[in-house]
C-alpha cells in the first residue's frame, strides 16, 4: 500500500473504533512497486499487475472505482465515523451548556459557540476515491535505462487514471475534467500503453473550452498499447494484455491542484470543447457506474 493510501485508511479506522474496535477496516487497495531486477517477473495470481511507460520518472495516479462488497465497506466506514461525530456532538453540548452557565453569571463575559449537530445532510465523510488509491513513481521505476517504465502489483479491480500528481509533494494536474478507466485483472500484467511529451497538448484550447488548461511541463500524451510496444524481455513469460480503456466523467478535485483532462485517446475519448465523448460507446456500452457519492464515475454517454 502507498503511504498516501495508508494514511487515509488509518484515519478512516480511527473514525471506526466505536463500531468495530474488535474489526480491521477494510483496505480497499493495496500497491507496490515491482523493482528493476536482472531476473524475469513472477506474478502472484492473487494480484493484479499494471505497466505503463514513460518519457522520464513521473508520478501517476490512480484510484478504485468501488465494487458492490467496496461499498458495503465504505458505508459501513461511514456510518461508524458519524457514531463517532453523534457522540463528540453529545460532549460538545454539555460543555457548552456548562460554558454557557459561567457566561451568563459573569457580565461581560463571552457566550460561547453552540456546536453543530450532525445530520445526514451535513456530516461530512472522506470520498471512497480518497480512500482506494495509489500512486506510480516518480521513483522505484522498473525500467530506468534506455528508457522508463514502472511496474506495480496492485489490488485486482477497476481504476481512473486520476491525474499526473503525487500526492505527497501535494502538486501535479488532476484530469479532473475528464479521464479513461480500465480493468486490472489478477494473475496478468494490465499494459496502458505509454506516456510521452505531446507538444499538441501545449495549445491553447479551443475558444469556449475552460476545461482543458494546458501546462508546458505538462504536455503529454496517452499512447494505448498494441502489438508494435516494446515488452521489457523481464515480462516475456507473464500474461500481458492492454488496457481496454474506457471514457470516464468528471471527478472532484480532492487535492486542489491543477485541473486539466487526460489527452483525447482515439477509439476512446474525445472532447467537443468542455464536452466528453464516450468513442466506444456505440460499440460497447459502458457498465452502469457505482453511485458518485462513493467515489465512483458517470457513465458519459456518447455525444457528450
Amino acid at each position: 500500500m502507498t503511504r498516501f493510501a495508508a494514511s487515509f485508511v488509518i484515519a478512516a479506522s480511527a473514525l471506526a473504533l466505536p463500531v468495530a474496535a474488535k474489526e480491521k477496516p477494510p483496505v480497499f487497495v493495496e500497491a507496490k512497486a515491482v523493482k528493476d531486477s536482472k531476473t524475469a517477473v513472477t506474478l502472484n495470481p492473487a494480484k493484479a499487475y499494471i505497466y505503463v511507460r514513460t518519457s522520464n520518472a513521473m508520478p501517476l495516479h490512480f484510484s478504485r472505482i468501488p465494487t458492490a462488497d467496496d461499498q458495503i465497506g465504505y458505508e459501513k466506514l461511514k456510518a461508524a465515523a458519524f457514531v463517532e461525530a453523534s457522540e463528540d456532538y453529545d460532549k460538545a453540548m454539555k460543555k457548552y451548556e456548562r460554558d454557557l452557565a459561567l457566561s451568563k453569571q459573569s457580565s461581560g463575559a463571552k457566550k460561547p459557540k453552540k456546536p453543530v449537530e450532525p445530520t445526514e445532510a451535513n456530516f461530512q465523510f472522506v470520498p471512497f476515491g480518497q480512500l482506494a488509491n495509489f500512486t506510480v513513481g516518480t521513483f522505484n521505476r522498473f525500467q530506468s535505462k534506455g528508457g522508463s517504465s514502472y511496474l506495480d502489483e496492485v489490488t485486482p479491480g477497476t481504476y481512473r487514471i486520476y491525474g499526473q500528481v503525487d500526492p505527497l509533494l501535494g502538486f501535479g494536474v488532476c484530469y479532473c475534467m475528464g479521464s479513461v478507466t480500465f480493468e486490472a485483472k489478477a494473475g496478468e500484467v494490465t499494459d496502458l500503453g505509454s506516456v510521452e511529451p505531446d507538444a499538441a497538448n501545449s495549445e491553447p484550447p479551443e475558444k469556449g473550452d475552460s476545461s482543458s488548461p494546458r501546462f508546458a511541463a505538462n504536455a503529454f500524451a496517452w499512447t494505448p498499447s498494441d502489438s508494435s510496444s516494446p515488452v521489457d524481455t523481464r515480462l516475456a513469460s507473464v500474461t500481458r494484455v492492454p488496457a481496454d480503456f474506457r471514457a470516464a466523467g468528471k471527478s472532484p478535485n480532492y487535492m486542489g491542484i491543477a485541473i486539466s483532462r487526460i489527452p483525447a485517446i482515439a477509439g476512446v475519448i474525445g472532447y467537443q470543447r468542455d464536452r466528453i465523448v464516450d468513442l466506444k460507446a456505440a460499440a460497447v456500452p459502458m457498465a452502469e457506474a457505482p453511485p458518485a457519492a462513493a467515489g465512483g464515475e458517470a457513465a458519459v454517454p456518447a455525444g457528450m
